[in-house]
């Protein structure tokens, strides 16, 4: 199983991932990086877990909000074809 190095708000992590998915991973460390950077970015430092905590939230939310659109979309869709 490969071990892959990440870093999420400036701290590195090594992380074992299945042989094949080293891209996803990367792929969503740069994610939660982002939030970690954003959360950092307007409080300022904060302990390893909860910037984890609040970023892997901060991810969740703009998730719900995603599938709440998809799922508005494809009854639109529905409705379209409907007609």
């Amino acid at each position: 199983m490969p071990e892959e190095m990440i870093t999420i708000g400036g701290k590195q992590f090594e992380v074992a991932c299945s042989p094949g998915e080293e891209d996803f991973l990367h792929s969503a460390a740069a994610m939660l990086d982002a939030e970690a950077r954003t959360l950092i970015g307007q409080i300022g430092r904060l302990p390893e877990t909860k910037m984890l905590l609040m970023a892997g939230l901060m991810l969740a939310d703009k998730t719900a909000g995603a599938e709440d659109r998809v799922r508005v979309l494809e009854q639109d869709l529905s409705a379209v074809r409907s007609e």
